[in-house]
């Protein structure tokens, strides 16, 4: 005949099997015959405390925790299951507290140093986050990794949930570089960001952002290297995007300016000036589309001036490129623009 014990854990079995399909309902029923059995069984209480956590019921959630530790007053997976329902009733203070004591029993629980350190970004405590996630990191960085990659949405200001695992990663790479860069930690900011450019060589944010990052080093050479490819990169995903939604009339001016763009990239500056110069000489002030070429074609051919060492003919360029842009509501090329002429400023 089997134990009590045996039965218990039968149920608990069948229950995270239902669980871990998704049969929250039947998972629920398993383990409440196994507390039935065992009013004691420690498992099964955090287990149903997880079922509790996501039908939303978090304060029955906690209350099994609760139990648990009752029983158990060293069982780490009810301090962090606790402390989650605590994060989703926005009681941050008291879900940090629990997360540490969780550590204090068990000092490699990795998801209480990653919940601790979501909790502590909630508070704006950066730098008590990048400690939790660094410790994670170091016991398990493939969870570590996955975890900022399912929070990214959550810590990112855009909007809108990223369900491709691609830019999940990407984001969750942003989300760790930004965070370092406030805290002081610029080269390890700098590393996020060049990752990201490994799988995005030309994602114009990671090299602004690196930009900011190299500048704080005092790596101006690196930094102006980047803030161009992250304008170029910027103003070319632009470009593009009005090409599809404005048909263009004079192609001959579209065809100096494509030219120009590839020149840039390739490091022929003076063919590139050449090219933006026709732009600029065929364009037509006044009418919305042109002006807004013209801008970006200024912008352009400044970036050329500089790297030839020119850097006068450049902030000429550059300063009238960004008043443009400024007129014409176009805060964040504008933004970048001034963020060149700072460096070129005598």
């Amino acid at each position: 005949m089997p134990t009590v014990q045996t039965k218990a854990k039968n149920f608990l079995k069948q229950g995270l099997d239902k669980l871990n399909r998704g049969n929250y309902p039947g998972a629920l029923e398993s383990f409440q015959q196994a507390l039935r059995i065992d009013p004691n069984f420690t498992e099964a209480y955090v287990c149903r405390s997880i079922i509790h956590y996501y039908q939303g019921n978090h304060q029955e959630a906690i209350e099994d925790c609760n139990q648990v530790l009752r029983i158990n007053p060293r069982n780490a997976d009810a301090y962090n299951n606790r402390g989650l329902n605590r994060v989703a009733l926005g009681d941050y203070k008291g879900a940090i507290a629990d997360f540490a004591q969780a550590l204090e029993n068990e000092p490699k629980h990795v998801k209480a140093y990653l919940n601790r350190g979501y909790s502590r970004l909630q508070l704006e405590d950066n730098w008590g986050a990048i400690e939790d996630f660094d410790r994670a990191m170091r016991i398990d960085p493939q969870a570590a990794r996955v975890y900022l990659q399912q929070v990214a949405d959550t810590l990112n200001t855009k909007p809108g949930a990223i369900k491709d695992t691609h830019q999940q990663l990407v984001q969750g790479l942003l989300v760790e570089g930004n965070l370092r860069y406030e805290s002081g930690d610029y080269q390890e900011a700098i590393e996020a960001y060049t990752q990201i450019l490994r799988i995005e060589p030309n994602n114009s944010e990671a090299y602004n952002r690196r930009s900011t990052a190299r500048s704080a080093l005092g790596d101006y050479e690196g930094a102006y290297e980047d803030l161009y490819r992250a304008t170029v990169y910027y103003l070319n995903e632009e470009q593009s995007l009005q090409a599809t939604q404005v048909p263009m009339v004079q192609t001959t001016v579209e065809d100096y300016h494509q030219r120009g763009l590839e020149k840039l990239k390739k490091g022929d500056f003076q063919g590139a000036i050449e090219d933006f110069n026709q732009v600029l000489h065929n364009s037509k002030d006044g009418e919305c589309t042109l002006s807004q070429r013209f801008a970006i074609a200024l912008t352009c051919r400044g970036f050329a001036y500089q790297r030839l060492g020119n850097n006068q003919r450049a902030f000429e360029d550059l300063q009238q490129a960004a008043n443009l842009f400024s007129q014409q509501g176009d805060v964040k090329s504008s933004q970048h623009i001034l963020n060149t002429l700072k460096k070129l400023q005598p």
